[in-house]
């Protein structure tokens, strides 16, 4: 009794364990990107990922957003949903440009405004999005940590 009494808790404290590791969930992780300083005088920085076909659910999660330069004026951290794959960004100082590019593209998109916060931000996205085929991020004057999930 005791012996199956013993058994019956390690299999309890194993179903926890996975559960609480997401185990159980089909997300994968498919990018981190800890956000650089970017190219002065504005700290533009920009990223693009991949995202792989059959994927239905993009998961973007944020971590200690906040101002690189309190000295200016502007922060903020764009997430671009595209229906087509990215290329190579190439940054000239000026977000408009890189936009411009992937303008026609863009299915979703989310904007977190950092000029104002005084305190590491932290926010989550979920895009519920079939479409998406890339990720665009553009960072200016930010620093902190984002990771994109997957999952089919």
């Amino acid at each position: 009794m005791k012996a199956g009494i013993t058994v019956l808790g390690a299999i309890c404290l194993l179903m926890v364990v996975v559960f609480a590791s997401g185990c159980t969930s089909n997300e994968k992780v498919l990018y981190q990107y800890k956000l650089s300083s970017g190219q002065s005088p504005n700290y533009v920085g920009a990223q693009n990922i991949t995202v792989p076909n059959g994927t239905s659910t993009v998961k973007v999660q944020c971590e200690n957003l906040t101002r690189l330069n309190s000295n200016l004026n502007t922060s903020y951290v764009n997430i671009y949903l595209l229906n087509t794959v990215p290329v190579t960004v190439t940054l000239t100082g000026n977000n408009t440009n890189i936009v411009a590019t992937y303008n026609k593209s863009v299915v979703e998109e989310k904007s977190i405004n950092l000029a104002n916060e005084t305190s590491p931000l932290s926010q989550n996205f979920t895009f519920d999005n079939t479409q998406t085929k890339g990720i665009l991020i553009v960072n200016v004057n930010a620093k902190g940590f984002i990771q994109i999930l997957t999952s089919y």
